[in-house]
């Protein structure tokens, strides 16, 4: 990833620390087996952290933080599994709602939402299949629509139609989204549009590397204190050869990150090729985060696939990022035609 500011390394190691906490295997296990969402108490528990200030500039109350400071964030929330609903009204909500707060109304839900005293669900409705799906947390009353270079706001009450759907990330609220009878509260067409879209699925592949790069620091550890044959499991060349194709997999999305940010922040690139490293990553960072996370059972041996250790956790939610992204066959299908594009011009 880009060189963050010393307080944003900083911000992200105490939030490691705090969520690490507040968190713990057990907890997301009888969640995603009765799939429910996490308890109350430890949502406002993070809510209580001012996680919902982290993409808002210092005039609308937020932290003001660099890009390259919010992905490193992002990966942290990845690490722990924080429930999607709040990852999206981080990153996805709020940002959307700073741009559009100069329209009637927006303002005050604004604050709301930073407050914790709102939910919000973001939905892309820029797939391939023309559908839309968010993961929308208990009692949300906003829908966050983005589209290529669309932003429109949505209260449920006024005609969103919202489909149940039984998602393998479980407990995490999947539905469908079908606004179209339903009257924006308030639209934004345009660049900053873009913008918001895309940095929000650039959150969302830094979540999929972030919780891939834990199953990495999990399965190294492991396999230096399983013993097989008197010696460490990590000597054996299949092991070894297989962290270091974990690893690989998770530098170069580490690389492909950075770059997206360092493009971004220093304003070396026009629209149209910050638009192709979205795709670009929409596609590589989860396909990558998967051969980390597989690899990671893999280590495991018979353990790995086990319900009590927790690795599959983070394989469900690496799989439902890909989806949400496109999933693996169109993003693949885009990155390719972008290709063939470049090449022919």
């Amino acid at each position: 990833m880009s060189v963050a500011t010393p307080e944003g390394i900083d911000l992200a190691r105490s939030l490691d620390e705090s969520l690490g906490k507040i968190l713990d295997t057990e907890a997301l296990l009888e969640a995603t087996r009765d799939d429910l969402p996490l308890p109350a108490e430890s949502t406002a528990t993070m809510v209580g952290l001012g996680l919902h200030g982290v993409a808002l500039d210092e005039g609308s109350g937020g932290l003001g933080l660099p890009l390259a400071d919010r992905v490193r964030l992002a990966a942290v929330l990845g690490r722990h599994l924080v429930p999607a609903g709040l990852r999206d009204e981080i990153f996805g909500a709020v940002p959307a709602l700073a741009v559009l707060a100069d329209q009637d109304g927006v303002a005050p839900l604004l604050d709301r939402l930073t407050e914790g005293e709102l939910r919000a669900g973001v939905a892309l409705s820029s797939r391939s299949d023309g559908a839309a799906y968010t993961l929308m947390p208990e009692g949300g009353e906003l829908l966050v629509l983005l589209g290529p270079d669309r932003i429109e706001l949505h209260r449920l009450e006024d005609g969103v139609e919202l489909t149940a759907l039984n998602g393998l990330d479980a407990g995490q609220g999947l539905s469908r989204v079908d606004a179209t009878g339903s009257d924006p509260l308030a639209s934004l067409a345009g660049e900053r549009a873009a913008r918001v879209r895309r940095e929000y699925e650039l959150s969302l592949a830094c979540e999929a590397f972030g919780a891939a790069e834990r199953t990495l620091e999990i399965s190294a550890e492991y396999a230096d204190q399983r013993q097989q044959f008197g010696r460490p499991i990590s000597s054996f060349q299949a092991v070894a050869h297989l962290l270091a194709e974990m690893k690989l997999a998770l530098e170069t999305s580490r690389a492909g990150i950075g770059r997206i940010v360092d493009l971004d922040e220093e304003n070396e690139a026009d629209e149209a090729e910050l638009e192709l490293w979205r795709a670009t990553l929409a596609h590589a960072v989860p396909a990558a985060a998967r051969t980390a996370c597989e690899g990671a059972i893999q280590v495991h041996g018979g353990i790995g696939f086990s319900w009590e250790l927790g690795l599959h956790l983070h394989y469900r939610r690496i799989l439902a990022v890909q989806f949400l992204l496109g999933g693996d066959s169109a993003t693949a299908e885009l990155v390719g035609a972008n290709y063939l594009e470049r090449r022919s011009r």
